[in-house]
């Protein structure tokens, strides 16, 4: 059994989650048993993990561990499953509820917009109209947590329950002497005994620990960890009771310089894990040279450092008819990543009126969510030059397959990567793209000249010129589709699947001793 450990899952997803999934529905197609393992809790979870196509048994969170409630039936409590004083005022509000007794609000009843409107949570209030307690319901059907609020509205206790509403973890927030808020931990009656924790990474060492030695959850057979966040799990990983194999997923870049590989500050989201090398029993690159560089630099530690793609072309993706080239909307390009500084969105916007004066019915649409407000930095960039008729904030999709099917060229200005897995889906969907010549990634994906075009990271008029001599040539670029079908097979289930395979056997080995 091979865990991947993530932090949490949220609906708008990084490439990391999108990496996860496909690397779990590839282990199911081989039948070699995985599971995605979160920490983090939100009442949403399974509503967001049924979304993603990650089957409840194939999924283990912290907290559903603890409270019992890995795999629950899905129950539907709406306003009459709550017991109301009829005699109580209700006022609406929208879809939610107000209830008031005199002139007096007691309760708040939030309800989800949908068909059912389902109960989200339940506010209740004392006489001065101050907060006391919310209810938080499960998207399943069940009181989940209850947050207990002190005079100043801040949560000072969380409770979480069983589905049968047995009280199964406990969080205390209390202020210190210095104002600086401090979170204890508390099991009851977990396996017979009570537990305290004074911090989240203790009590996720813990759930690890439990984790490994459940038999039920893990089978027969050698036990692992793929960690896929290790910034956030890495401390409780190195500090469980049970050593299991244990290897460090890299999804990006690790350094900051990549002029100085060997000497070079690490990027954050690693540096604990690459500080901590040799308590790793391996390391995981995504491309041949992100390999080469992590070698240099740490193969004298005797940890071993392996390869494996994150993006996976599956066997239904590779049978889907090819899209004719004369049905993609002439002149679209598109990027599908997220807002952010590194993706240099911006670079791709400045580009633009050269690529309109050459092609002016050209259209950009920018899909992906945003980090940090960094949207609006780029709103006001389209807006200062003029460019909201032919530049398009998209937002987030689920379906990117339908946008790479309808584009004609991808756009992916990054100044650092990993190894992007929208190129890989772009090419998998016939669509050439356009990208830096960074590390590490875009080079392993397009073949320069073939499906797509490499570009000077910064070089804004090269960018421009790229795109403009792809869109003017739709000879060429249909050629680059056709191509793209075919190059894409190299991120193939079977071709990615003997990489990970070398990954299993070091496990069962290091089982073994």
């Amino acid at each position: 059994m091979l865990f991947f450990l993530n932090d949490g899952i949220q609906t708008n997803m990084s490439g990391i989650e999108h990496a996860q999934i496909q690397r779990l529905h590839l282990f199911e197609h081989v039948h070699q048993p995985a599971k995605i393992v979160t920490r983090q809790y939100s009442n949403e979870l399974h509503m967001v993990t049924n979304n993603a196509g990650i089957a409840d048994e194939n999924f283990i969170n912290m907290f559903d561990y603890f409270q019992e409630a890995r795999l629950v039936p899905q129950q539907d409590v709406t306003i009459k499953d709550l017991q109301i004083d009829r005699h109580w005022k209700r006022k609406a509000d929208g879809i939610n509820y107000n209830y008031y007794r005199g002139q007096k609000r007691l309760l708040y009843v939030r309800r989800r917009n949908d068909d059912k409107k389902r109960i989200i949570n339940v506010q209740y209030f004392d006489h001065f109209g101050k907060l006391l307690k919310v209810s938080w319901y499960d998207n399943r059907g069940f009181i989940s947590v209850e947050h207990l609020y002190d005079w100043q509205g801040k949560i000072t206790t969380e409770n979480y329950y069983t589905p049968t509403g047995k009280l199964a973890l406990q969080v205390a927030t209390q202020t210190d002497k210095r104002g600086k808020e401090k979170k204890s931990y508390h099991l009851f009656a977990f396996h017979g005994h009570d537990y305290q924790f004074a911090g989240f990474n203790e009590l996720t060492s813990f759930f690890l620990d439990q984790l490994v030695t459940d038999h039920d959850i893990c089978e027969d057979g050698p036990v692992g960890f793929i960690v896929d966040r290790v910034f956030e799990n890495g401390w409780s990983v190195l500090h469980m009771r049970h050593r299991v194999p244990r290897y460090m997923q890299l999804h990006n870049d690790h350094v900051n310089n990549n002029d100085d590989i060997l000497h070079s500050t690490l990027n954050f989201n690693y540096e604990w894990g690459l500080n901590h090398i040799t308590d790793w029993d391996g390391v995981i690159t995504l491309t041949p040279q992100q390999q080469d560089d992590v070698k240099a630099r740490y193969g004298k530690t005797g940890v071993a450092i392996f390869r494996v793609p994150g993006p996976i072309v599956t066997s239904d993706v590779l049978k889907q008819p090819r899209i004719p080239f004369a049905k993609r909307h002439k002149h679209e390009v598109v990027t599908v990543a997220r807002l952010s500084p590194e993706k240099q969105q911006e670079h791709l916007i400045a580009a633009w009126p050269q690529v309109l004066k050459a092609v002016p019915d050209a259209q950009l649409n920018l899909w992906g969510y945003a980090n940090d407000n960094y949207d609006q930095k780029l709103r006001k960039q389209v807006k200062d030059l003029a460019l909201e008729s032919s530049v398009h904030f998209k937002g987030y999709t689920t379906n990117v397959a339908d946008v790479d099917n309808h584009a004609q060229l991808m756009a992916l200005p990054s100044r650092v990567e990993g190894l992007p897995l929208t190129l890989v889906e772009a090419q998998a969907h016939g669509l050439p793209a356009i990208a830096n010549d960074i590390k590490y990634g875009p080079s392993d994906v397009i073949i320069d000249g073939q499906d797509g075009l490499l570009t000077k990271n910064g070089d804004i008029d090269g960018l421009a010129k790229a795109i403009i001599s792809l869109l003017s040539d739709q000879q060429r670029l249909a050629q680059m589709s056709t191509n793209a079908y075919e190059d894409c097979k190299r991120y193939s289930e079977a071709n990615v699947m003997k990489l990970w395979q070398k990954i299993i056997d070091n496990m069962k080995e290091k089982e073994g001793k």
